[in-house]
């Protein structure tokens, strides 16, 4: 993971449950580095993949996502649905 990515989790705006979501959705979903994740889940575009991840999973908890068993598999279902779209529009 890059380096600004261990400024954003001390960055007390991300909350524990972001932090460990993220981290799963990560690696279960085997996210490489790069940046052009940012765009696609609209957040900032100077972010690298995992740090647009974790502000990305953030929002989701902002906007109501409940943290239980499911909270994971939620999150992949929406991340691959963007992604999902996204490929089709690109098609």
């Amino acid at each position: 993971m890059s380096a600004n990515l261990s400024q954003l989790n001390a960055c007390t705006w991300f909350s524990d449950n972001a932090k460990s979501l993220s981290f799963q959705l990560l690696h279960s979903l085997q996210i490489q580095q790069g940046v052009q994740l940012a765009s696609l889940l609209s957040v900032d575009p100077i972010l690298y993949n995992d740090e647009a991840v974790y502000v990305w999973v953030q929002r989701q908890l902002d906007d109501g996502l409940i943290v239980d068993d499911y909270a994971l598999s939620t999150l992949e279902t929406a991340f691959i649905e963007l992604v999902t779209a996204h490929t089709d529009q690109a098609a």
